[in-house]
């Protein structure tokens, strides 16, 4: 009869999970580097403001243009890098709006100024669906979530220290916010060039040949698509994606105000010099919490579906957001900035996740485009709505329907989570595997 001891000696032992590969902690640092160097993108309002004498209305009107590009840029950006190559794409995109930053160095403060930065960082903007389609690329699908937190996690290690460093140029030195922002940019595409290699390079645009099996990335792909399939036809195959695509635009008009509304509520209540000063303070801390806090923000929701943890972060910007409505005094703007950004975390740490699981491994730069022009059809309304009420009745009176807002996002995420669980398991997309083994399953339909 064999002892507990053979017993135990002959039990499998569990697997263990594959090491992340080293391309993605080449995307990781390229995430630190351009969030450390983003000193334009942080401090638009405050140029626009300060530097340029523009109203609330007006520089919310124009930041609702660059959303618009930006938006334009992300979608084409997707395409791009579908079609020639995700790390080919983002390498140039960044080093063209790299370009624009130093001809604004030379050029200085003037009329110019606003269409160069928006032509910047419309470039920039088409960069980011390939950067996280490089990440489903090289991350086994068992540790995506893993992979995307690490990004998040080295782009606020970056905002952690970027900003304090804005605030320093915008008062000392001006024209170095925008050489600095091109030298980050270089460096990331010169490390995206030589430490990330293309593996999914054009798959959705070439005819698949019925003999020859199409190359495996090293992930495990999410939904099948066939290689003519367009992006809308991967989109109404999953109901699902689409309702979060759509509540995405609520949670971005909610979380642009930080941008937006915050420099100018920090304005009207410091000043010019001592809000620019607090402003970039406040993102530091938003970086600085990111980093202390994403551990342990990921533990503590292991439990709750993806979805769920989403919607909880939109509760968290409801009353973090909110309370900037009546908040006083330097520590009071410090602290509630911490407290939304643990819902920052939630949304970050699980959205990414839950559009790799979904989106076909031929279609990932596209659908994150698509899921990006969510993101900034909310950013683009968001200054739009908050510049007029600013003008109006000051800023203060932004947070009131803002916390409203969100905490209607935050119902609507619950509400999809729970209507995803009822689906059942046949909601999740088909795994190419499976798709392999019967030909005749179907395109991925939810």
């Amino acid at each position: 009869m064999p002892s507990v001891t053979d017993a135990r000696a002959a039990a499998p032992k569990p697997a263990r999970k594959p090491p992340l590969p080293r391309a993605i902690y080449a995307l990781f640092l390229i995430r630190l580097i351009v969030s450390a160097g983003s000193f334009v993108h942080v401090l638009l309002v405050m140029i626009l403001t300060g530097r340029l004498g523009w109203s609330g209305s007006a520089v919310g009107v124009f930041m609702s243009v660059v959303a618009g590009l930006s938006a334009l840029g992300s979608v084409a950006g997707g395409k791009l890098g579908d079609s020639f190559g995700r790390r080919r794409v983002l390498a140039i995109l960044q080093s063209l709006a790299a370009a624009i930053f130093i001809a604004s160095a030379i050029a200085g403060y003037g009329p110019w100024t606003p269409a160069l930065a928006a032509a910047a960082l419309a470039l920039l903007s088409g960069s980011w669906p390939s950067i996280n389609a490089l990440v489903a690329d090289h991350a086994p699908p068992e540790r995506r979530r893993e992979a995307f937190s690490l990004l998040y996690w080295g782009n606020n290690v970056g905002f952690s220290v970027g900003p304090a460093l804005a605030g320093f140029l915008y008062v000392h030195a001006p024209r170095a916010l925008f050489a600095g922002n091109a030298l980050a940019l270089l460096i990331a595409a010169a490390t995206a060039i030589l430490f990330v290699p293309e593996l999914a390079a054009a798959a959705a645009d070439k005819p698949a040949k019925a003999d020859v099996k199409p190359p495996r990335s090293g992930a495990e792909s999410g939904t099948p698509a066939k290689g003519g399939s367009s992006t809308l036809a991967v989109l109404r195959a999953d109901p699902v994606l689409v309702a979060y695509a759509l509540i995405s635009v609520l949670t971005a008009f909610v979380y642009d105000q930080h941008r937006f509304a915050l420099p100018l509520t920090l304005k009207e209540s410091f000043g010019e010099a001592r809000g620019a000063q607090v402003f970039t303070w406040a993102m530091s801390v938003n970086g600085l919490t990111v980093v202390a806090a994403t551990a342990l923000v990921v533990l503590a929701s292991r439990r709750l579906s993806s979805l769920s943890a989403v919607a909880l972060g939109s509760a968290f910007y409801a009353l973090g957001f909110g309370a900037y409505g009546v908040a006083a005094g330097v520590p009071a703007f410090l602290g509630l900035t911490a407290f939304w950004t643990l819902g920052e975390i939630l949304g970050a740490t699980n959205g990414n996740a839950f559009v790799a699981e979904r989106a076909p491994e031929s279609h990932r730069g596209r659908v994150n485009g698509a899921l990006s022009l969510a993101y900034v059809t909310g950013g683009m309304l968001s200054p739009l709505v908050a510049g007029p009420l600013a003008d109006a009745f000051g800023a203060r009176a932004v947070w009131a329907p803002i916390a409203v807002t969100s905490a209607v996002g935050a119902l609507a995420l619950f509400a999809l989570s729970a209507w995803n669980r009822a689906r059942g398991p046949g909601s999740v997309p088909v795994r190419a595997e499976r798709l392999a083994q019967s030909p005749d399953s179907g395109s991925g339909q939810a």
